[in-house]
């Protein structure tokens, strides 16, 4: 019985490297897949990818008389998430906090995204599931963004002055790199050295706020939502090793 478990897991073992990434193309062992597994693999992947270029293309700049112009009407009202309407309108906000990771700003917001999707959340997802990979990316962008907006109301309300703040509360959010970087920091789980991919996220937020002006709010959420990818993943999996466990 122990020779045979241990033959399982030489079978179904890892090449771990810093990042924990896997090529597009390649399983979590380094074998190159069929079409077929590639599409089974990267399910939520693909279909995220689809959605958001669907409405880069379709929606984000369709003109008056357009077919889908009621829809971009509709999308500029919703899927965005706006601080203020934790307070004045809760339930929009909890939708926006589901739409808003698939509606990006623009066609370079777009790419940027898609871009480290192709990094982190395809390979996240290679190493583990569809469904994995749909909580981690919806659930660290809605749990980071309403946590975000908690913190920068009640900022707003004890000192509207801080410029921080009063920025915040005067624009909206929308698009994937929420979500991406908490994908991030979920696959930081099954990086060689997990702490390599925060050590990275945190000079690349530093660097690209001192060499490109990227807000601060901006860099905050993504850091934000690496780290809690990374308890949530590292969390559950403990959690599930504890119960196999106690079997």
């Amino acid at each position: 019985m122990g020779l045979e478990k241990s033959s399982l897991v030489v079978a179904d073992e890892t090449s771990k490297n810093l990042l924990g990434f896997v090529a597009p193309w390649k399983n979590p062992q380094g074998r190159i897949l069929r079409p077929s597994e590639f599409i089974a693999s990267r399910r939520f992947t693909i279909v995220y990818l689809v959605v958001v270029w669907a409405y880069i293309v379709l929606i984000d700049e369709a003109p008056e008389g357009d077919l889908f112009y009621n829809l971009r009407i509709l999308s500029e009202q919703v899927a965005r998430m706006d601080p203020n309407e934790l307070t004045a309108n809760p339930l929009i906000f909890l939708l926006s906090l589901f739409i808003s990771p698939f509606a990006h700003w623009d066609t370079v917001h777009a790419m940027y995204v898609t871009a480290g999707i192709m990094f982190f959340l395809q390979s996240f997802e290679a190493h583990n599931n569809w469904k994995s990979a749909a909580k981690i990316f919806i659930g660290t962008s809605a749990l980071t963004s309403l946590l975000m907006a908690i913190f920068y109301n009640v900022g707003f309300t004890i000192n509207p002055d801080i410029e921080l703040f009063s920025y915040v509360m005067g624009r909206s959010f929308r698009g994937g790199s929420i979500g991406m970087f908490g994908a991030l920091g979920a696959l930081a789980y099954h990086a060689k050295k997990p702490q390599f991919p925060l050590i990275l996220v945190f000079l690349f937020e530093v660097w690209n706020y001192n060499n490109y002006g990227t807000d601060a709010a901006i860099s905050i959420g993504h850091a934000s939502s690496t780290i809690i990818g990374w308890i949530t993943w590292r969390w559950w999996n403990q959690k599930g090793e504890m119960y196999d466990e106690s079997e």
